[in-house]
This record gives structure tokens, sequence and C-alpha cells, in this order.
């Protein structure tokens, strides 16, 4: 279960933070959220970097974050929220981003998504995880569902027989070294093979790789 799920939230004392480097923006969520009446603090950052450094971060209840950043994007901010075992709840803020950018905010720790047009819900966004729950709007629910329903197109690669060999063995955990000594082939040889495998199936290391394989059923 994610950490982002299992902090008690005290309701009368929140502390909620926004990412967000739209300063007009920023601005009328900051008004919005000073309505609520449970709400004790309100800390506010412009980029990914400046909220990792400052220790308040780790105070906060709820993170309302904007998934397009300069530098460190979004999801890499809540990627690093979720590894480092912050309890923070984070709802990313979006103006209609793609159905991959959604899922990966979602696996990577975020417990919902919210339309930046539609803030008259933040309200029952809090309610709902106060709640011990997630929130994602009607619009973004449509979204999610909607690509459930679209077909998966197994990418089209052509790999070599040699290549399909190699891979088999990468998948299977082993190293370099030893798929040379198994195909008494040299270890100069067998790097090779293996960036042409990276770079016809778009990964850049052995965990993107297996994901890609399992994912597509290469093998």
């Amino acid at each position: 279960m994610s950490p982002n799920s299992e902090k008690n939230i005290d309701p009368i004392q929140l502390k909620i933070g926004i990412l967000e480097n739209d300063e007009f923006f920023l601005e009328e969520l900051k008004n919005r959220i000073s309505e609520l009446t449970n709400v004790s603090e309100i800390h506010s950052w412009e980029t990914g970097e400046i909220l990792l450094r400052d220790p308040r971060h780790k105070t906060l209840d709820i993170l309302f974050l904007d998934i397009m950043l300069p530098g460190m994007s979004g999801i890499e901010v809540v990627k690093v929220l979720s590894e480092k075992n912050e309890n923070i709840k984070v709802i990313m803020l979006t103006n209609m981003n793609s159905d991959e950018m959604i899922f990966n905010s979602i696996k990577n720790g975020a417990l919902g998504y919210l339309l930046k047009s539609e803030l008259g819900q933040i309200k029952s966004i809090v309610d709902v995880l106060l709640d011990g729950g997630a929130y994602i709007t009607p619009t973004i629910a449509l979204r999610v569902f909607s690509s459930f329903r679209k077909p998966v197109d197994k990418p089209k690669v052509y790999l070599t027989d040699r290549e399909k060999q190699i891979l088999e063995l990468l998948v299977k955990g082993k190293t370099i070294p030893l798929v040379s000594k198994f195909l008494d082939l040299s270890e100069h040889t067998v790097q090779g093979y293996v960036k042409s495998i990276y770079r016809k199936l778009q990964v850049h290391n052995r965990s993107e790789l297996a994901l890609k394989v399992q994912e597509y059923f290469i093998l």
C-alpha cells in the first residue's frame, strides 16, 4: 500500500502545501484553500527542487502538485516523496495532460487528480482524503475508464535470433560476463548486442527492459 494512503490526518490542524509556478493560479488556489475551516497552515513553492530542500514539506498533510513544472516534473517529485516514505497525500494539478502522465503520477504515489478549471472541488477533495480515500474529478475519471477500453498494440520490434537469445538471458538476470560465457561470445560482442536491443526496445536499463518484455510479451 502506498505510504500516501496510510497517514491519519488531524482534521482540526491541516497543513497544506502547493507546488505551483503559475503565480496567478497559485493565489487563486490559496484563496480557495484558506476558505476551509480546518486548515491551519498553507505553504507554497515554485519548483520541486526548492520544496525538497525545505524541511517544512515533511510536515504537510496534503500537497497540491502541478504536474508541469520547470526543472523536476511533478511526476518526478511525487516519485521522490514516495521513495523517501514521506507520508504526504498528493493531489496532482493539471490542465488535462496525457493519459500516460495521469497513470505515471498515480503509479508513483499520487492519490488523485484535479483539473485546474475545477477548483470548486477543493472541499470535496479534502473531505475524501480525510476519509482515507483517493480523488479524481469526473472528467479525469472518464479518461481513465476510456483508456482501459483502448486496445494495446503490441509494438513491432524486429530482433535477430541472436538478440532474442541474449534478451532471454538478460531478463532471467544473467550478467554480460555470464551471457558471454554461455554463448561463447566476447563480452564486447555481447555489449554490442545489448546496445542494439536497448535501442530497438527504446529502454535505458534492465528494469525498463524487463517491464517492456513483460508488458508486450516480446519473448
